[in-house]
């Protein structure tokens, strides 16, 4: 059962504090220097993206963010005056692969001035503002408390944050069920609490996604979908001019065969939002009513393995999978929104050696989190060490696909090593456009 609780909570008085250790020391990660190193590719011409990664370490107030400058011809360079530190903390490893399910960990305000990020192990938030040159400085009063328990996820309608909190912390029960909490972003970057919205216990929700075409909100699923009676793989929700949500249309009838859901997408030129099931090879797409919100199932189609996180070209005319289980991509035209056609697929490099997990054998290696470049030519894919051995190396990469839909995608140069040590999982992924 769900149920709206409105929300009038200030920070916490230890996220205060927590703020007050962002200038201790960095020496968390491991080997972190920035700038080109030779022996790599050199980065000819401008910089044309600046592109930011969570680190998620779950030591105390070490969680950190990441960030490369990407060159006209592809090239990540590491910004040496990183990392930059949340103030808290991220998720400890676990082979509770329910806790790591999630998306959009990592997002540019809609203004592009600040950049938000969940902090999963202590329940916060941190605001970044973004700086002339790409670097980033915690506002005042960050980390805030994200309203719940291990957020995982962030999105934006007009001026309000919307912070999926989904409560599967993989060492520590949860005591409150997942929601979803709104808060106002004020023009020092400071959050307000607004309203918050709970949902059913255990179904550990993945991704929180705002239309971009009306004031409607969509939820995933992952789990849940064993239980009796099986959890819905989608909630939907109305959002007020105040920041309020509501519950909205009910779901549409998934398959019961199909497990639980978790990346989302939206044809925002068509009106269609595409939802990835991380269980199975399949996404489906679904008709969105402009008025209402509600969805109409139209159809699906097949990816590769872990189909589980999804993003579209800022043209909005291909879509982008990421199959975590044998960590490869999948690129389809959606020009015409209703029928996908597949343009080519890739494995990614240093995918490692298979382990046996969950549902079946694994890619030591397991892309997690991408996005495409401002001039839609480049598709910047994280993967994470999910091998529970970790003698076998570190296999945390950052990937810089080719996007060319005659050849298909392409990987020409190896896959820049992030410097997070193979102990923790770095997610999420947002890029900062350079005009």
């Amino acid at each position: 059962m769900i149920k709206q609780i409105l929300a009038c909570v200030h920070a916490s008085l230890w996220a205060v504090i927590c703020c007050l250790l962002v200038a201790c020391n960095k020496d968390a990660l491991n080997e972190y220097s920035g700038g080109y190193k030779p022996g790599q590719k050199a980065p000819v011409g401008n910089v044309t993206d600046i592109i930011y990664i969570q680190t998620n370490n779950n030591q105390y107030a070490q969680n950190a963010i990441i960030g490369y400058r990407v060159y006209e011809n592809g090239v990540p360079v590491l910004m040496e005056e990183g990392p930059f530190l949340t103030g808290g903390s991220g998720l400890p490893s676990s082979p509770n692969a329910g806790s790591f399910n999630s998306d959009h960990e990592v997002r540019l305000s809609n203004d592009k001035r600040f950049l938000l990020t969940v902090n999963s192990g202590d329940n916060t938030i941190s605001v970044f503002s973004i700086q002339s040159d790409g670097t980033l400085k915690l506002v005042p009063g960050a980390p805030f408390s994200s309203g719940g328990e291990t957020p995982v996820s962030i999105d934006m309608w007009q001026q309000y944050v919307i912070v999926l909190n989904k409560s599967n912390d993989p060492v520590k029960p949860s005591s409150a069920p997942p929601n979803y909490s709104v808060f106002s972003l004020a023009a020092d970057g400071s959050l307000k609490p607004v309203s918050k919205f709970e949902v059913r216990e255990g179904i550990s929700p993945g991704q929180v996604f705002v239309s971009r075409t009306g004031a409607f909100v969509y939820g995933s699923n992952t789990w849940g979908f064993d239980y009796t009676p099986p959890a819905i793989r989608l909630d939907l929700f109305s959002i007020s001019g105040n920041g309020v949500l509501k519950a909205g249309m009910d779901a549409p009838a998934i398959d019961s065969t199909l497990p639980g859901a978790l990346g989302m997408c939206q044809s925002w030129r068509q009106n269609v939002l595409y939802v990835a099931f991380p269980f199975s090879d399949q996404f489906n797409f679904y008709d969105m009513d402009p008025s209402t919100g509600a969805l109409t199932y139209v159809g699906n189609a097949n990816a590769r393995p872990g189909c589980s996180r999804l993003c579209s070209d800022n043209s909005n005319n291909k879509l982008f999978t990421a199959n975590t289980i044998d960590n490869s991509v999948s690129m389809f035209d959606i020009s015409s929104a209703r029928s996908p056609r597949k343009l080519g697929e890739l494995t990614l490099k240093e995918t490692g050696p298979a382990y046996t997990g969950y549902f079946g054998s694994y890619a030591s290696s397991q892309c997690v989190s991408l996005a495409t470049s401002s001039n839609d030519q480049l598709l910047y894919v994280v993967s994470q060490h999910a091998n529970p051995d970790l003698g076998i190396g570190n296999y945390n990469y950052l990937h810089v696909l080719h996007i060319d839909e005659a050849a298909g995608l392409q990987e020409p140069d190896e896959p820049v090593q992030l410097p997070v040590p193979n102990t923790l999982r770095p997610r999420g992924l947002a890029v900062l456009t350079l005009n």
